[in-house]
């Protein structure tokens, strides 16, 4: 029987041991895990400027500028002009079939060479001008040249004069894609404003989920000092057993709250380094360590006012901007497809020199010898330009029956014009709508702060009198616990409430579209001589501090 008592010790002892352990591991108090790597402390102003360099999203918005600036690029290049070459050398022989023609068949060689310039106007005139210059070689008896040099140069125009006529509708697509090189960039801008209030709230969440870990730590402690303090009590004998159990379900409670407080802690910090573009593959030094934030405060109480802000937002939120953009653009498009609705008329011209010269061959005819006056070189043939021309004036109209596609594709951009009116006034409701429930927001976070405040006070008092009343004897764990929760729970409406204000003031900001000026943040662009405004024209977004 002693070696099983003994195994029975033993392995009560480990039970002990393996109990013990455990507690101190699990315990939100005692085991609390300890971070390992090093903490950064990360300010508001240096997360939105870290997220507006990283984040991935933003980055791809931001590839839109450059590809629209190539846009503008390809539709100026209509009107660039087109140089041209070519080299062509031929050889034939065939059967004769005429008698001027001494042998059986026929020969032809020759070498031929042409340059050109094509250029497109704006007005809508199409040029050509070409050089050509031809050496040829033939068996024919009555050509009195042999080698012939012909060169020519011929210059044609075409004007339109209805349809494609002018340079507001040659323009059209430049203008357009430059219209749409300033909607990427606002909506690049946009997208930041957008992003930079995001991780605002993600900021703000994740300071929240501290405090509020932080208050069910204390929660946790309160309860464990009320359970030494019971069993104390207990091992004097003035208390029953029935408070140590009370006081220890207490505790046990609280350490299930701080897991979860925890566990939503983690998740505001996923969310947070999410929006910052850190990621498992990132070897930026902030995405390494554990961050922490600033603790929530209240910086300014002074909300602007609504009617300014509601001013602002419809003056400087960039995708309202962008959608005005889009509407200009329609009215260009529908002007140029009521141009092309037009019959095609078109004044054509064409002018041209000529030189021929050649070697001395005399043909025989009716008994006599005749020569050509042309006999020469090449560059006689040059020289003899400026004797010879050509030219050619007409009209050509010419107009689809029925001109369906025309109407149609007017119709359509009209439509569409329509469609981004009401998409820029519906923009402008919601802007309206969201500035307001961000001023409501504020405003009544402001008010429950201050009720917050009156609360936490006055639930800190009623537990310092039920302490004392507990220490002489009065109260008991029941009501102790019950007042312990309510400063706690003071405490986190409070926090939650300032949590409120500052989330509501940045939606506030964002949706005036000026959070990022906010913080001295800025969009520079290139060419804008108005330093009243803020915003200037330079793309990516740049710190201004």
């Amino acid at each position: 029987m002693r070696p099983m008592r003994i195994t029975y010790y033993i392995g009560s002892l480990g039970i002990a041991v393996v109990v013990i352990c455990l507690w101190f591991l699990c315990s939100p108090v005692i085991g609390a895990a300890i971070d390992r790597d090093p903490v950064q402390i990360l300010s508001l102003r240096d997360a939105i400027k870290y997220g507006i360099q990283h984040n991935l999203d933003i980055k791809a918005e931001e590839m839109n500028i450059p590809i629209g600036k190539k846009g503008v690029v390809i539709n100026k290049s209509a009107f660039d002009p087109l140089f041209s070459a070519s080299i062509s050398s031929k050889d034939q022989k065939a059967p004769a079939s005429t008698i001027m023609t001494p042998e059986d068949f026929s020969i032809y060689r020759d070498v031929k060479a042409t340059v050109g310039l094509q250029k497109r106007f704006l007005t809508g005139l199409e040029s050509s001008l070409s050089v050509s210059s031809l050496k040829s070689m033939n068996n024919s008896s009555i050509d009195a040249l042999r080698p012939q040099y012909y060169n020519v140069v011929v210059l044609d125009l075409t004007q339109p004069l209805l349809k494609d006529f002018g340079v507001g509708v040659n323009s059209a697509h430049i203008r357009i894609s430059e219209k749409q090189l300033l909607q990427a960039a606002d909506i690049y801008l946009d997208k930041a404003v957008r992003i930079s209030g995001q991780i605002e709230n993600a900021y703000y969440n994740l300071a929240l989920a501290e405090e509020i870990l932080a208050c069910k730590l204390e929660s946790r402690r309160l309860a464990q000092e009320l359970l030494d303090a019971n069993k104390e009590k207990f091992k004097a004998g003035l208390v029953p057993i029935t408070e140590i159990e009370e006081a220890e379900t207490a505790v046990a409670s609280r350490d299930e709250e701080v897991i979860q407080a925890r566990a939503q802690t983690e998740t505001a910090v996923n969310n947070l380094l999410d929006l910052l573009g850190c990621h498992s593959y990132s070897d930026d030094p902030i995405c390494k360590k554990t961050i922490k934030v600033q603790a929530l405060s209240v910086q300014d109480k002074d909300l602007p006012r609504l009617d300014d802000s509601l001013t602002l937002a419809l003056r400087r939120r960039p995708d309202l901007e962008a959608q005005r953009l889009a509407v200009e653009s329609s009215d260009i498009k529908l002007k140029y497809y009521r141009n092309q609705r037009l019959p095609r008329l078109d004044l054509e011209a064409t002018l041209g020199i000529n030189g021929l010269s050649g070697g001395d061959r005399p043909v025989h005819f009716v008994g006599n010898d005749y020569a050509s006056p042309l006999v020469g070189d090449y560059w006689d043939s040059v020289k003899d330009m400026t004797q010879d021309r050509q030219w050619y004036v007409g009209i050509r109209l010419s107009y689809p029956i029925g001109n369906r596609g025309p109407e149609a594709r007017y119709r359509q951009a009209d439509l569409e014009k329509m469609q981004a009116i009401y998409r820029l006034k519906r923009l402008e409701d919601t802007s309206e709508t969201e500035v307001k429930n961000a001023f409501i927001a504020s405003k009544r976070a402001l008010e429950r702060i201050k009720v917050a405040e009156h609360f936490e006070n006055l639930a800190q008092i009623t537990l310092s009198q039920e302490m004392e009343r507990l220490k002489e004897g009065l109260s008991d764990t029941f009501h102790i616990l019950k007042y312990q929760n309510d400063v706690i729970a003071a405490k986190i409406k409070k926090i939650t409430a300032i949590a409120d204000f500052n989330k509501g003031l940045a939606s506030l900001y964002s949706a005036t579209g000026t959070n990022l000026e906010r913080y001295g943040i800025v969009a520079e662009i290139p060419g804008d001589t108005n330093q009243d405004e803020k915003q200037q024209l330079r793309f990516p977004l740049v710190d201004s501090k």
